[in-house]
């Protein structure tokens, strides 16, 4: 086994502890351990240079390369994406988080020095700004990197995974129950009737909300959506697929591989065929719904004052999201249509059963009144069961 030292150095604020040793190359290796007002002792000293004499024996402990975090990181950004296929949202998405978050904050540091301290004072400054969710996605990307940097040995371990990531809190889903779809639609129309010049772009706001709560399509799925892909005479049924997305002002392809799929339409059909009629732009490659007079992608912020507005008429106050909870509301109805779980995970896209799951859950719990009001059809009033009577006798 290879021989090391353990020296006290007498600084300026109390003894420092350091180890001296070659690493399996035969390079010197210099390690400060900590000050003695840390608890720092010869005996403790020493029993940190025997387990790394065992890890130079044993498992080839090596001399981490001296690389700075800025370097390593715009590096992987150059190779990884590309070794995994990444889509090019997702690209953008991991390059705008290293750019202007990672790198101002942790780029001048070198990789081996980055542990649980520095990455918790990142967490403490960038809370002032960023939700929780928003920060445990800038600690995924953190441990794809450092499982990068640790399997080129630049580092020792994954500071990431003994971080406490931040809490975040239980997410609020606005569920629209059947009534209320109703109602939002028949105030869509009372819009389009009194709206003589915004009325081709209310109509189509109301069969862009009829298709989301329908179909249960995200926003990049809508704004990507063309002719060619619906189906609307097929003796099979009515069919729309899912193929496209536009992202970040370009197009894209699907969230994953189990959102490129094929959905079976009702009703929408119909809405879908005279919508496309009223359309100036009927072709197989346009947009089904699109800029009214240009044809380009349809001005989502503008659909979701529009909603807004139809919310308002039919007297729904809740806060909705005019995409993310109108999925979320096609999907949860569905769930407490009874559509299988198989066949819910396939309309929508989702590539985890549990994503599902929960919104199965959601949707007992949701409809809870209306689950109880089938009960008393099916079995009469609850103090009827079991053989009792209502009333005295």
């Amino acid at each position: 086994m290879r021989d090391g030292s353990v020296i006290r150095y007498a600084g300026k604020r109390g003894g420092v502890w350091r180890l001296r040793y070659r690493d399996a190359d035969g390079r010197r290796m210099s390690e400060t351990l900590g000050r003695e007002r840390d608890g720092w002792t010869e005996s403790k000293a020493k029993a940190e240079l025997r387990a790394r004499l065992v890890d130079v024996e044993r498992e080839g402990r090596r001399k981490l390369e001296p690389l700075k975090f800025e370097a390593f990181a715009r590096n992987w950004l150059d190779t990884y994406p590309d070794a995994k296929g990444l889509k090019r949202s997702t690209r953008e998405g991991y390059q705008s988080i290293i750019e202007k978050h990672l790198i101002p904050e942790l780029g001048a540091f070198k990789l081996e020095v980055i542990g649980v301290k520095e990455l918790d004072r990142y967490l403490a400054r960038k809370s002032k700004d960023l939700q929780p969710r928003t920060l445990n996605r800038h600690l995924n990307l953190l441990h794809a990197l450092f499982k990068a940097a640790q399997g080129r040995d630049l580092v020792r371990s994954n500071p990431v995974s003994a971080v406490d990531r931040p809490r975040e809190p239980r997410r609020r889903w606005t569920i629209l129950s059947p009534v209320e779809i109703g109602s939002v639609e028949r105030a869509f129309q009372e819009l389009a009737d009194e709206a003589h010049e915004e009325r081709a772009w209310i109509n189509q706001a109301r069969v862009v909300f009829l298709t989301v709560v329908s179909a249960g399509l995200r926003r990049g799925e809508i704004l990507g959506l063309r002719w060619r892909e619906v189906s609307l005479a097929d003796p099979a049924g009515a069919t729309l697929r899912v193929r496209e997305t536009w992202v970040r002002d370009q197009t894209d392809t699907p969230k994953s591989e189990k959102s490129e799929r094929t959905i079976a339409i009702g009703r929408l059909a119909g809405e879908l065929f005279e919508h496309r009629g009223r359309s100036n732009f009927q072709g197989d490659d346009e947009r089904v719904f699109c800029h009214p007079t240009t044809g380009g992608p349809m001005d989502h912020k503008r659909y979701a004052e529009t909603l807004k507005l139809a919310l308002k008429r039919a007297k729904v106050e809740k806060a909705m999201r005019p995409f993310h909870d109108g999925r979320h509301t096609s999907i949860t109805n569905a769930a407490a249509a009874g559509v299988s779980p198989a066949a819910l995970m396939a309309r929508a896209g989702h590539s985890d059963f549990k994503t599902t799951q929960g919104y199965i859950d959601l949707a007992g719990e949701t409809f809870r009144e209306e689950a109880e009001l089938a009960d008393e059809r099916m079995f009469g009033p609850a103090d009827q069961k079991f053989g009792q009577k209502s009333g005295v006798d």
